[in-house]
C-alpha cells in the first residue's frame, strides 16, 4: 500500500512540474504588452499604442502594421539624449502625399515587453505621425514615432483589441490560452495583403492597425450599396460614405465577422483595394504567424 501511495505521489509531483514546466516555456517564448488607443481619435477610436524601451528610457509609441518599410521611426523629439548610430544611408518610399527619405540610424538595444533585440534599424520621422490633418488628436506617442512591420514580423503576434493588448511570440510559437486551431484562417502575402471576397466580390486587402477605420477605394466601392456615415462619428466629414458587407469570406468561402469599409481617396496606383483596419480588430482577435504565411480571426463580440 505504502508503495502505491508513493507512486501516485510521485506521478503527481511529475504532473505539477511539467504544468510549470510550460507555464514558464510560454513565459519564455511570448511577451504581453498593453495597447492604449487614445491617439488621432478620442479613446478607444485612436490609432493603437504601446511602450518600449531604448537603453533605459521607456516611451510610448504607436503600432502601426501599414508601415511596412519600418522596425522603428523615432523623431527628433523621441531620440533626445539616446545613442544612436547613424549609417549614413537613408531610407525612401513612396507615401500617398509623396516621396519620403529618412536617415538611418541603429539602436544599439530595444525592449519590447520581455525580449530584448539588439541593432534595430531605425528611421528618423521627418514629420509628427498625423501631423497633417489639423483634427488629429497628439499624443506623446505621436511625437515619439512608430513600431513598423519590420519590427513586428520579426515575431509571430496576436491583436486582442477588446482586452487592450498585444503578444508578440518566438517565431515557431502559438498563443497560450487562444484556441486558434479553432479559428478563420486566411493566407497573407507580401506586407499582409489578403485576398479575400466582400457580396462575392473578389478583393486585395491589406491588413493594417493604422487604418482608422477600414477604407476601400472610391472606385472599387461603386460596386456595392453605399450608405451615409452614421452623424457623431469621430471619422470621416458630413460626406463620408461607406459600405457594409452582407458576406464578407475567404477565398474558399469561409465566412468572417461582416464589418465596414468607409470610402477613401485611395490612389489607384495602390497595390490594394482597401484597408481592414480599426472597427474589424476593435470586434476581433487576430493572430499573425510569419512562420505559415497565416492570418487567425476569432470575433470577440463588442
Amino acid at each position: 500500500m505504502d508503495f502505491f501511495k508513493k507512486l501516485v505521489m510521485v506521478l503527481i509531483g511529475l504532473f505539477i512540474n511539467s504544468l510549470l514546466l510550460a507555464q514558464t516555456n510560454s513565459a519564455i517564448n511570448q511577451t504581453e504588452l498593453p495597447l492604449q488607443f487614445n491617439t488621432g481619435n478620442p479613446a478607444p477610436y485612436g490609432l493603437p499604442s504601446t511602450f518600449i524601451t531604448i537603453g533605459n528610457k521607456t516611451i510610448p509609441i504607436l503600432v502601426d502594421t501599414g508601415a511596412t518599410k519600418a522596425e522603428v521611426t523615432l523623431s527628433s523629439y523621441a531620440l533626445g539624449n539616446l545613442r544612436v548610430e547613424f549609417t549614413g544611408k537613408q531610407n525612401c518610399f513612396l507615401s500617398y502625399d509623396g516621396n519620403h527619405c529618412q536617415q538611418e540610424f541603429i539602436l544599439p538595444e530595444v525592449k519590447i515587453g520581455t525580449f530584448v533585440l539588439h541593432n534595430v534599424k531605425g528611421t528618423l520621422m521627418t514629420q509628427l505621425w498625423g501631423g497633417r490633418d489639423k483634427n488629429f488628436l497628439t499624443t506623446e506617442a505621436s511625437k515619439n514615432g512608430v513600431i513598423g512591420l519590420g519590427l513586428l514580423s520579426k515575431f509571430n503576434f496576436l491583436l486582442d483589441y477588446p482586452h487592450a493588448k498585444l503578444i508578440l511570440l518566438q517565431p515557431g510559437n502559438k498563443p497560450s490560452n487562444y484556441p486558434i486551431q479553432n479559428w478563420i484562417v486566411i493566407p497573407f502575402q507580401k506586407n499582409l495583403t489578403t485576398k479575400l471576397k466582400i457580396d462575392n466580390n473578389l478583393l486585395v486587402l491589406s491588413w493594417d492597425t493604422g487604418a482608422v477605420p477600414s477604407i476601400i477605394k472610391r472606385m472599387v466601392a461603386a460596386n456595392f450599396h453605399q450608405v451615409m456615415c452614421p452623424a457623431k462619428t469621430s471619422y470621416g466629414d458630413i460626406n463620408c460614405r461607406r459600405i457594409n458587407t452582407t458576406v464578407f469570406s475567404t477565398t474558399t468561402n469561409q465566412e468572417l465577422p461582416n464589418t465596414w469599409f468607409m470610402l477613401a481617396d485611395i490612389p489607384a496606383a495602390a497595390p490594394f483595394d482597401g484597408l481592414i483596419g480599426s472597427n474589424f480588430f476593435r470586434n476581433n482577435a487576430v493572430y499573425f504567424d510569419f512562420g505559415e504565411d497565416e492570418i487567425y480571426v476569432k470575433p470577440l463580440g463588442n
